[in-house]
């Protein structure tokens, strides 16, 4: 930590402490951190390697943003803008090179508008999933919106331009914005869509009329968006979350088929996840204390045993139906038929999801409790902790955002999980690799198998998660848990890293989002595309002042 301090407190050049001191004009100088708490903050990820910044500015509207625009590019000084900040284990705050100025969007926080009879919302990129989902609550409780898995308090517009996937069948998050308003490298304020200033299909009509551009700014550095219109969607009459045990670990290929085709025939529509069991044990439990000095994965007789002791499968599928009652019943009905014949399907909806939730505060308070929650545990065919997590995984699945997921991070913590996680405060080390395959049992096998030894070589555990994209694509989520305070394992998770991304390139699967770390080589991907992004970047923002190296660009 102390070396931390120092490199954020570097001595700022002539140019650049000119640049900060008009920042600090525009914004208040109270919303200018060149050193201090706010600076370490933003320089800390858990990546194995994060750029030291230069300033940290919070801008709190989209003028204030277009003035620091404006001067970071008469400057030369670099910008870096995020919108939360909390896009752990693809980077955090950090940008791709050291000195830029960190643009944190926090401040833009507001919902502008909440348009109930078309299903939409006008935000700023500052507002959070929970913040978004507890205002519908209160305002509109018949309108539902997407989440993900990770930090509740996350920014929606943030992860949706870096093309993040939730968990409804409003999973593709990018796809779910239209509408936007950008800043340019320039300091011009312009709106997606070509239509005109009273346009009153801006937040309806995604294509717009001529080109499309909202792409551009999308895992990009070609503009700033400081507002977007995002998709919700209706309450449906009825919601059941379901999840399936794979039991022979061999049936893999076959079971990401039988979703396949269940997608492709429209029966399940909500981005389901197949996980393996060190994905789960990471949900359930922490690493066992005695070994986290002692090895960087556990060894194989250690992770049978956890997984008997908690139940973990050697794969599980998880996801939501929702319509109405009888969509239902029918899609439960085709579960049953081509699931089951490979595993153990298990249905929840709200009144059972409840019951499961009180049975698991009322084991923690009493002996009775307990014996209870593990006999219907016993009954369920789960473990306890299993049983636990159930109503979590319904709620989520609802689109609710929850802090439960975000604590398996960490799993090789020597600290216990807290209530709130935040990897980044707790110097976790964790990197994800995500590379996406088409959705066929063939290629996600392949995908694994030639990254799975590799795990094995620089000694870490397998942790893969599988996101059906949409019917056709799955991503093939893998992350490197490491201790950031063994400096050999941290050396060996960038290794990983990038024997991951060499090798899954060669084979022809390219990642779906990537790391700061990767972002040079995905520039190596296609000389013609990338020829082509750099002639854009070349003319929207000749000095190169904006984000520049995201994402090979």
């Amino acid at each position: 930590m102390a070396e931390l301090k120092r490199s954020v407190e570097i001595q700022k050049s002539p140019r650049l402490q000119a640049a900060l001191g008009e920042m600090a004009a525009a914004i208040g100088g109270e919303h200018m951190h060149a050193s201090g708490a706010e600076l370490e903050r933003v320089a800390k990820a858990t990546i194995p390697q994060s750029k030291r910044p230069a300033a940290l500015v919070t801008p709190k509207d989209r003028a204030e943003v277009a003035q620091l625009v404006r001067i970071a590019s008469h400057y030369g000084v670099p910008l870096w803008p995020v919108s939360q900040g909390r896009n752990w284990g693809y980077g955090s705050a950090t940008a791709c090179l050291d000195d830029a100025v960190v643009l944190h969007l926090g401040r833009l926080n507001q919902i502008l508008e909440v348009n109930k009879e078309l299903a939409y919302a006008v935000i700023e990129p500052g507002v959070t999933y929970r913040q978004l989902r507890q205002f519908l609550e209160l305002h509109h409780p018949d309108l539902w919106c997407d989440c993900t898995d990770g930090p509740p308090d996350g920014s929606v517009i943030g992860n949706a331009l870096d093309r993040g996937l939730g968990v409804t069948h409003y999973a593709d998050h990018f796809g779910t914005l239209c509408g936007l308003e950008v800043v340019l490298p320039s300091g011009q304020l312009i709106r997606t869509g070509g239509g005109p200033p009273n346009s009153k299909t801006w937040h309806t009509h995604k294509w717009g009329v001529g080109p499309y551009i909202e792409g551009l700014f999308s895992q990009s550095n070609l503009g700033i968006v400081t507002r977007a219109g995002v998709w919700l969607m209706p309450k449906p009459e009825a919601f059941v979350s379901f999840t399936f045990d794979l039991v022979q670990r061999k049936d893999l290929a076959e079971l990401v088929d039988r979703v396949r085709d269940l997608a492709l025939q429209g029966v399940l529509q909500s981005a389901c996840h197949i996980v393996n069991e060190v994905v789960a044990l990471c949900v359930l439990t922490q690493y066992p204390g005695e070994m986290l000095e002692r090895y960087s994965r556990l060894p194989n007789e250690v992770l049978a045993d956890l997984c008997r002791r908690y139940g973990a499968a050697p794969w599980s599928l998880g996801g939501g139906i929702q319509g109405t009652k009888e969509t239902v019943r029918h899609v439960k009905r085709k579960l049953r038929q081509a699931l089951s014949p490979l595993g153990r399907l298990t249905f929840l909806d709200d009144r059972s999801a409840g019951a499961v939730s009180w049975l698991s505060q009322w084991s923690a308070r009493s002996a009775i409790g307990r014996m209870v929650a593990a006999g219907v545990a016993r009954l369920a065919g789960k473990s306890v902790q299993m049983l636990d997590s159930a109503p979590h995984v319904h709620s989520v699945l609802k689109g609710v955002p929850s802090d439960f997921f975000v604590r398996h991070a960490y799993f090789k913590a020597n600290k216990p999980k807290p209530l709130v996680a935040d990897p980044d405060r707790d110097d976790i080390g964790l990197v994800w690799f995500a590379p996406v395959a088409p959705m066929t049992g063939r290629h996600v096998e392949e995908v694994m198998g030639m990254c799975r030894p590799l795990f094995e070589r620089y000694a870490f555990d397998f942790y893969a998660a599988l996101l059906m994209q949409n019917a056709r694509s799955m991503i093939v989520l893998m992350s490197i848990f490491f201790r950031k305070e063994d400096a050999e394992q941290v050396h060996r998770a960038q290794e990983l890293y990038e024997t991951l991304v060499r090798t899954t390139a060669a084979a022809g699967y390219q990642p779906y989002r990537t790391s700061v770390a990767g972002m040079e080589h995905v520039g190596t991907l296609s000389l013609e595309f990338n020829t082509f992004l750099r002639e854009l970047k070349s003319t929207v923002d000749p000095g190169k002042i904006l984000a520049p190296g995201k994402y090979g660009i």
